[in-house]
């Protein structure tokens, strides 16, 4: 499968789900770095593409890389991001327990995205969590 999604992207190096793929084939056979290079190809033709960045953040969050993943949800923001990116950067200072970080990010992921209900509802558990029963209700 391997030697054929590499010839695949070789001749549809534009075909994002071809490059997803194969990174996700590497992936689940355990060859990260192998996963990462793939990736790192895929964006040369396809640098817009949220989906292979999402790709990307992906492998470094769950491979237990969170600063690997900040640097690239931030590089997906400064490009002009989705709701979705804004949500995943908010999700990994949670996860990473910087509060202040995960704050601005939902309140900025808000004024670019105010009917995203699920980055109101992180917020509404953040504030929870924080104790602050007035902003909670806010």
């Amino acid at each position: 499968m391997d030697a054929l999604l590499k010839r695949a992207v070789q001749h549809c190096p534009q075909a994002e789900i071809l490059w997803l793929m194969a990174a996700k084939e590497r992936w689940v056979h355990g060859d990260v770095p192998g996963a990462r290079d793939i990736l790192e190809e895929a964006f040369v033709g396809n640098p817009e593409s949220e989906d292979i960045w999402l790709a990307a953040f992906k492998l470094e969050f769950e491979n237990h890389e969170p600063e690997r993943a900040r640097i690239l949800l931030r590089k997906v923001r400064e490009r002009g991001a989705s709701e979705r990116v804004w949500m995943k950067s908010a999700i990994v200072e949670r996860e990473v327990g910087d509060v202040a970080a995960e704050r601005t990010l939902l309140e900025e992921g808000l004024v670019k995205y105010p009917g995203f209900w699920k980055m109101w509802l992180m917020l509404g558990q953040l504030e929870k969590n924080s104790g602050d029963a007035a902003a909670e209700r806010a």
